[in-house]
């Protein structure tokens, strides 16, 4: 049952006023009127934490959920601080936190040695600190999200931003026609999002048989490829590695995020060497690394993409203001918030107390 006494919400700092339209949304389509709980920040003079969570007498018996984007160690401590005190000190029934971006989302190969694990310490930390339920958009892997989940007892709850890329696309599609329209997948990691954009659109997915090797990008046999691809993602949609199928057609070009822009561009350009008449960038997760926009938008050239669009998962960059992230247009905005909220909805209706 689904009543506003059973919940209580409080919210980080890192990407707040998403955190706030996801909540309005949820709010919008079940009636709970929930609301974020006051956090009192605040630093001790010797810059240690000292934020408190105003009126904690309430959160004792009551399932709290936790809004975050972590992507610096201080927000991470915001959220380990919050979850421990939610949970541990206060005494909460239980503890949802919803990450609209999920650090170290690379660092998730246990076969590599010399690489520390990030991705499955984290997960770790944030169920031993007190979290029972994980949602998150789309993870860079989210096979290997789900795995590191299940071993520490994790319960996680995927987003999926297809339909909302797909609505802010679909004009495109109907000027060009169906038969002119494809879905690019730039190496062996990102078949799966592209599919799942294919299958919405119902276009086919080409892919550079390429798969990621001790974080570089190597060929693979096309047909071993295929069978990697059937075996990962299943074959709901054709895929092809020819990229010559791709003359004459207007190509989405789908990734999870974007950091320097530069490899993207580098593919974009391959792309209409093989004939593509237009390439459109669709990603998610707007890492946005130094550099990002010259990338990008490069002066006095041809634009490598017709089109871009970025979720707003996260902010752009890391020290950027929201204006230094803007581009005057040239980007379009897709927001998350929509997907989010429903699948925040399907995880507060299965609470059971």
């Amino acid at each position: 049952m689904l009543a506003v006494e059973r919940f209580v919400v409080y919210g980080g700092t890192g990407n707040h006023s998403f955190d706030q339209d996801v909540l309005s949304l949820t709010n919008a389509v079940s009636g709970l009127g929930l609301k974020f709980g006051h956090i009192s920040h605040s630093r001790w003079p010797d810059g240690e934490a000292g934020f408190k969570l105003e009126k904690p007498g309430k959160i004792a018996g009551r399932h709290v959920v936790v809004f975050s984007c972590p992507i610096t160690d201080k927000l991470e401590l915001q959220l380990r601080d919050i979850v421990i005190a939610c949970k541990q000190q206060y005494l909460a029934a239980s503890v949802t936190v919803v990450i609209s971006f999920l650090r170290y989302r690379r660092q998730d190969h246990s076969d590599k040695p010399e690489e520390i694990t990030r991705l499955r310490w984290f997960l770790r930390e944030l169920r031993h600190w007190g979290a029972d339920r994980l949602i998150v958009c789309e993870p860079h892997n989210v096979a290997q999200t789900q795995h590191f989940c299940d071993e520490f007892g994790l319960q996680l709850s995927v987003t999926n931003p297809t339909r909302l890329f797909t609505a802010k696309i679909a004009d495109i599609i109907r000027v060009w026609g169906q038969d002119k329209i494809a879905v690019y997948s730039p190496d062996l990691g990102s078949v799966g999002r592209a599919m799942d954009l294919a299958s919405s659109i119902s276009a086919p997915v080409v892919a550079t048989p390429k798969r990621r090797i001790n974080d570089r990008l190597e060929e693979v046999d096309g047909s071993e490829f295929l069978e990697l691809v059937v075996q990962m993602f299943g074959d709901k949609v054709s895929v092809s590695c020819d990229l010559s199928v791709l003359s004459g057609t207007h190509v989405f070009m789908r990734e999870d995020e974007l950091s320097s822009g530069r490899t993207a561009v580098t593919r974009a350009v391959r792309l209409r060497q093989n004939g593509a008449a237009s390439v459109r960038l669709v990603v998610t997760h707007p890492v946005c690394s130094p550099g990002w926009k010259i990338a990008l938008f490069p002066d006095g050239e041809d634009q490598p993409f017709e089109g871009i669009w970025f979720g707003n998962t996260r902010p752009r960059g890391i020290d950027e203001t929201d204006y230094e992230g803007s581009t005057d247009g040239r980007v379009t905005t897709v927001n998350m918030a929509p997907a989010m909220a429903e699948t925040l909805i399907q995880v507060l209706e299965g609470i059971k107390d």
